[in-house]
């Protein structure tokens, strides 16, 4: 008898100290977190659309996530990547280009560093840890994406916080339904101005893609797509607005990859 109560008190111990560990660890993370401020303070920093962006690898037909490989995208992207940082930091080479080309901002070369950094790691790494912290909504952060409605309902905490328009794939390239923590990479949005002509295959305006398995990815689109956004329209990736996509992508990367978990559903019930 006596080694049964300590065995229920060691028990109880420990889904205390569980639980206990689970809370301190959300309030660690998202301590003083304010969605409403987060999500203004994107918006205020939210990169302007141009001209230029009328295009992304997403969006046409060199790019199919059901049918091509996402290994052989990230290594064309690494190499393209790569390439462009070396010009940026080739002194000499600017100045001979700086007379009849646009060069390089400030903010651009922060994010080239940025995306050569993330692909060097996922390629080495390339997998999401096998143990599963969280599930579902118990995510610090959680996406439900309705094909029906297409709209995701983006939850913090378990809280539902904002709703977006989305666009998932049509009939031939229907968007799977997923339960799933993404596997990555996270990126930016990066703007090739050297190779080739502007703009690789699209690859020259990425804006903030979210990579949830294999080719498929949580991603913004381009202006000539906003008004489908609510809309069937894409090749199996899920759309945003790209401010939208800014917001779900600088959460993700503020929570981390462990703690999130996007569903993709035919219809969701409420």
């Amino acid at each position: 008898m006596l080694v049964k109560n300590i065995i229920k008190v060691l028990l109880i111990t420990i889904i205390i100290t569980y639980q206990s560990c689970k809370s301190s660890r959300k309030n660690i993370v998202l301590d003083n977190f304010e969605y409403k401020n987060f999500k203004d303070s994107v918006y205020t920093t939210a990169d302007k659309i141009t001209a230029v962006d009328t295009n992304n690898i997403f969006d046409n037909n060199e790019f199919t996530p059901s049918i091509d490989s996402l290994d052989t995208l990230l290594m064309q992207m690494d190499t393209l990547l790569k390439r462009d940082l070396l010009f940026s930091e080739n002194k000499d080479t600017l100045l001979k280009y700086w007379k009849k080309k646009d060069t390089f901002t400030i903010e651009e070369k922060k994010h080239l560093n940025e995306n050569v950094k993330i692909l060097d790691s996922f390629l080495v790494y390339n997998k999401t840890p096998d143990s599963v912290d969280c599930k579902g909504k118990d995510c610090l952060l959680y996406a439900e994406i309705n094909k029906q409605t297409q709209q995701l309902l983006l939850y913090i905490e378990g809280k539902l916080v904002d709703t977006f328009l989305v666009s998932t794939g049509i009939s031939k390239y229907d968007t799977p339904n997923l339960n799933l923590k993404p596997s990555g990479p996270v990126f930016a949005k990066y703007t090739s101005k050297k190779f080739p002509g502007g703009n690789y295959k699209g690859l020259g305006n990425m804006p903030y893609a979210v990579f949830l398995r294999g080719g498929y990815a949580i991603h913004g689109t381009t202006t000539g797509n906003f008004a489908k956004l609510g809309t069937k329209a894409s090749h199996g990736c899920i759309r945003l607005h790209p401010t939208n996509a800014k917001i779900f992508s600088e959460l993700v990367k503020k929570v981390g990859l462990k703690d999130t978990w996007v569903t993709i559903k035919d219809s969701i019930p409420n």
